[in-house]
């Protein structure tokens, strides 16, 4: 590589990563009002940015590698040698500027997530499987009055399968059944979605998302799926699935 192109991609990087510390820097004065005076530091700062869902962890470690390395990229003058000690990867200054761009310009989960099919609560099993089937969906949602949004899924629909079946393992089920009977029966159980309003950031939807991932389907929080929702009855219902993530994680920055 030609020493005009390290030291631009060098410059490149300089100027991302100060312009990262100084957007974090002043977001955590504006929020905390300096907090007595105490100074923070660029790893406290990321480690802060992330539990204000800033960042989303996978970024959090991505910049606190370059924070760890970045200087080795800095300038230095000795034995008649005037510039880097070494230059960053442009993979590296590319994730870097748009890590930085997503933040100050952060893009909403609504911008992203797919319009999503629902149904209401008196829907019947069959018809809902047949919605599902059409689309390739593995779940749709629904609106309970007394519970919220909930989902009506796949695996819902096995362990109704499981508690009805009998001993000799013969099951005739009623699909003509509310889709809500599956939340109300005590062996399945509500599929409560993890939910943001449609004005939330991506990387806010994302970090919700990938909890999930970390928790059991049938655990609360735990169905890997957002529901994105907006005021209003009239408000489109979008998800964010496991399918949308590799163009979340690149419009965070998080992959190249």
């Amino acid at each position: 590589m030609a020493k005009n192109d390290r030291e631009s991609l060098v410059t490149r990087f300089d100027v991302a990563w100060k312009g990262l510390e100084s957007d974090l820097k002043h977001r955590w004065m504006k929020q905390t009002g300096g907090g007595s005076g105490q100074q923070q530091t660029a790893f406290s700062l990321l480690a802060w940015a992330r539990e204000q869902k800033l960042l989303t962890a996978d970024q959090e470690r991505f910049l606190d590698r370059c924070r760890s390395v970045r200087n080795a990229y800095a300038h230095v003058s000795f034995e008649g040698y005037s510039g880097p000690v070494a230059s960053p990867p442009k993979e590296i200054v590319e994730r870097l500027e748009r890590i930085l761009g997503a933040l100050r310009h952060p893009r909403k989960v609504g911008e992203i997530a797919t319009r999503a099919s629902t149904c209401l609560p008196t829907t019947p099993l069959r018809e809902a499987l047949q919605t599902m089937h059409r689309g390739d969906f593995s779940q749709l949602p629904y609106q309970d009055e007394q519970r919220g949004w909930l989902l009506v899924t796949r695996e819902q629909v096995g362990r109704w399968a499981e508690a009805k079946a009998e001993a000799d393992g013969m099951v005739l089920l009623d699909l003509g059944v509310a889709v809500s009977e599956l939340a109300d029966h005590p062996e399945v159980g509500p599929v409560r979605p993890r939910r943001v309003g449609a004005s939330a950031t991506l990387a806010t939807a994302v970090a919700e998302l990938e909890a999930a991932l970390h928790r059991p389907d049938d655990a609360e929080g735990g169905y890997p799926l957002v529901l994105v929702t907006g005021k209003g009855g009239d408000a489109p219902v979008q998800v964010l699935a496991v399918d949308d993530l590799p163009r979340a994680y690149q419009e965070l920055g998080m992959i190249w």
